[in-house]
């Protein structure tokens, strides 16, 4: 059994939770539930939990807060909250699961298998303590690139592109170096579409800071620099124009 902590002000939305995981996770054991910041991190102190269940926004402290207080903590953590824009895309950029309140099943049990997994593999949670550190600092997010071996974090500003390979990404950057994903390039649209990155292709994510020109010979392409070019699609074509200030 895997031990699970759920830390929420409200004693509902715990119990809540319990049952959904009793029935939906059965590998994961509620060890504890608190419903203070206080609580919480003496319930994480005594029962060593494998994972943590989070809101983010609580009366006393919020999960945040929470978070600060332990040093390099060893359990995957899933935000539980009611809809927070900001805190919602910090915790995007970290590739750390969120559940938004109510819960859904589907989400619950996609957010504990990827938990698990993690556990399974050891893996330092280094996205948790960049996420922290961020908020902490009120620093611009970088984006947590999860590969097989480890984790890096990356500024969106230094990102030329990002080319799919089935369910991975391919990022490339500015320096010339490239690092693979194990997410899916749909993730990186939904994250990056803010930060002026243009979808002009299935296969392809743009950086709209780094394109250079418009290719028309031999099909529609995106020059870029570094002397890539990235081809257009035709249902992307209306979409790019707009993007890069075409008419």
């Amino acid at each position: 059994m895997i031990p699970a902590v759920i830390v929420d002000d409200e004693r509902s939305n715990i119990d809540n939770l319990s049952v959904m995981l009793q029935k939906y996770c059965p590998k994961v054991m509620v060890a504890a539930t608190a419903t203070t910041v206080g609580e919480g991190l003496l319930a994480i102190r005594e029962t060593n939990p494998a994972i943590l269940f989070l809101d983010i926004q609580m009366p006393d402290r919020g999960g945040f807060d929470l978070l600060k207080s332990i040093n390099n903590p060893d359990f995957e953590v899933i935000f539980v909250t009611a809809y927070d824009q900001y805190a919602i895309q910090a915790i995007r950029f970290s590739a750390i699961d969120y559940l938004l309140k109510p819960i859904n099943v589907n989400e619950l049990v996609n957010a504990v298998d990827r938990a698990v997994q993690n556990v399974a593999q050891e893996r330092q949670n280094a996205r948790l303590q960049h996420l922290v550190h961020a908020i902490h600092h009120k620093q611009a997010m970088k984006i947590a690139v999860p590969g097989n071996k480890e984790t890096i974090f990356i500024g969106p500003e230094t990102i030329l592109f990002c080319k799919s390979d089935n369910n991975y990404t391919v990022i490339y950057l500015q320096n010339g170096q490239k690092h693979t994903s194990s997410r899916p390039i749909f993730e990186y649209e939904e994250l990056l579409g803010t930060q002026g990155f243009i979808r002009c292709h299935q296969s392809y994510l743009v950086n709209s800071a780094f394109v250079k020109s418009w290719i028309r010979v031999d099909g529609d392409r995106l020059l870029i620099e570094g002397g890539q070019e990235i081809p257009i699609s035709r249902n992307n074509k209306e979409k790019v124009k707009q993007a890069i200030g075409l008419k």
